[in-house]
């Protein structure tokens, strides 16, 4: 069966053949709501403010606010960056195809490897949440104790059934997911700014209160920066939804910027909130406690707070598996479709949705989360896999800010903006730059030390099978620039009049 590519910058199409019969995605599924808490639920903003934000705190300390607001600055320029890209490039590669179109194919290859540790980790990493919080809720509300594991499992089978049957269906949950876990979030945090009063503390917002001195206190911010990253881990992850949303040339670059800011702010006020609402003096027991935003919602809204609390952190931790499991998905099905990937990563299920990427990635997630889990304990398995798969994207963001650079001077000088396309991509570049040096000295404990080495294995494998695809298939890897959209919607102007 063909496909209609559509080759931005040239005035022809052309067309391939994959193997299979239903190779489409289904196009215009979905609207800008759900393609925006595709991104959403995918930062899961209450299982991260509860647990990504709490092992910043031994190295920002009470300074957390000054973290998360910087890591809000600098995803939202990244956001930027990425949007500027999808204007021009609506592909369900992502950053796949934006960074392949830009800084060419085998450029773009290492960056879709990357995603294939990166993106994934993200649900072994919430089933890891969701686990022991549902056996923390189960046990409260009825005595029943049942081990974490199970549960683990069981939301993995619930995410592939949700994901296989169609986008519409799982970006419909998201959307009610994603607006249940803000609503709570933002509520917990109003109560305790309030009940506080004059006693909150804006000195937060400066490293006064670093738990590491260097520079200023500024070290122990950039440490725990890798931490506040991953709170925004997902905001990109509409980009990958481009051939089955409507308008993609707006609401995709709509949805990755809205998300960065709209969460990003709601992270500030909730890091704020928590630290004067937990107390300064008493801050490492924040970082200490297992389940801290539990015991904030006791603190401040008594008895029920925990229960509330917790179903919030499960909620939002499904959330992110849907959208983790839609967006990696489409990107893998985006390699296989042009061959970097086996074919069978191409073939669509009979729901138009990529099935046995959804299904393998599934089981990935089970053995993962359960095997770091039980080996190092879950919140060091979280550690683990979480600074894994933030080094990873911040890879992958680093990438897309030359990218926009790249792709404006070369294929659209007409639209080229110092402002939009040197100052917002060079500013997150630098504070990424400071961001991977904190994690190479000093060396973070065992075993959070393994995160980078294991990146650095996995690339270098991903290099050894390029040089493989170049030698056996080079026309695969130069596929990877490619559009598979033949959309006839009217391009904005730029970033600004696309979001509006």
């Amino acid at each position: 069966m063909s496909e209609e590519i559509l080759k931005e910058g040239g005035s022809t199409a052309s067309s391939i053949t994959v193997a299979g019969t239903d190779t489409a995605l289904r196009k215009n599924a979905i609207g800008l709501p759900e393609v925006l808490f595709q991104s959403i639920t995918a930062m899961a903003p209450a299982a991260a403010t509860a647990t990504a934000l709490s092992p910043a705190i031994p190295f920002a300390g009470a300074s957390l606010p000054l973290a998360v607001f910087l890591a809000t600055i600098a995803c939202a320029f990244i956001a930027s960056s990425i949007g500027q890209l999808a204007i021009h490039i609506p592909s369900a590669g992502g950053l796949y195809t934006y960074i392949s179109r830009s800084l060419g194919a085998r450029w773009g290859f290492l960056s879709a490897w990357i995603f294939l540790i990166a993106q994934p980790l993200l649900l072994p990493l919430v089933a890891i949440i969701w686990g022991p919080y549902i056996e923390g809720l189960v046990q409260t509300l009825t005595g029943v104790d049942i081990p974490w594991y199970v549960y683990s499992i069981l939301g993995n089978i619930a995410l592939f059934a949700l994901t296989y049957y169609g986008i519409k269906i799982s970006a419909d949950v998201s959307l009610v997911l994603g607006a249940i876990e803000i609503t709570i979030i933002l509520a917990l945090s109003i109560t305790m700014i309030v009940a506080v009063g004059s006693h909150n503390d804006l000195r937060t917002f400066t490293p006064v209160y670093s738990a590491e001195s260097g520079l200023g206190g500024l070290t122990g911010i950039f440490q725990g920066l890798v931490f506040a990253f991953l709170a925004f881990v997902g905001f990109e992850t509409a980009a990958p939804l481009g051939e089955e949303t409507t308008n993609p040339k707006r609401n995709i670059p709509r949805a990755v910027v809205y998300s960065a800011i709209g969460i990003g702010l709601l992270y500030t006020v909730a890091s704020f909130a928590g630290v004067n609402g937990w107390g300064i003096p008493a801050i490492q027991g924040y970082a200490a406690s297992p389940a801290p935003w539990a015991d904030l919602g006791k603190k401040y809204w008594g008895t029920v707070g925990p229960i509330i609390l917790r179903f919030a952190i499960v909620n939002s931790a499904l959330g992110n598996g849907t959208a983790g499991l839609n967006a990696t998905s489409r990107v893998a099905y985006a390699m296989g479709r042009v061959g970097t990937l086996p074919r069978v990563f191409g073939r669509l299920s009979k729901h138009q949705t990529p099935g046995t990427v959804i299904l393998i990635h599934s089981l990935l997630s089970i053995v993962i989360s359960i095997g770091l889990g039980l080996a190092y304990g879950t919140a060091t398995a979280f550690g683990l896999i979480g600074i894994t798969l933030t080094l990873g994207l911040l890879l992958l963001y680093f990438a897309s800010c030359i990218s926009a650079f790249v792709f404006y001077r070369r294929e659209r000088p007409q639209d080229f903006r110092v402002w939009q396309h040197v100052i917002v991509p060079l500013i997150p570049v630098i504070i990424l730059c400071f961001v991977f040096a904190s994690q190479v000295y000093p060396v973070p404990p065992y075993p959070l030390n393994l995160a980078l080495p294991v990146l650095i294995v996995w690339l270098l494998l991903g290099i050894v099978y390029m040089l493989y695809l170049n030698r056996r298939t080079p026309e695969a890897l130069e596929r990877g620039k490619e559009v598979f959209l033949a959309d006839s919607e009217k391009e904005p102007t730029g970033l600004m009049s696309g979001l509006l």
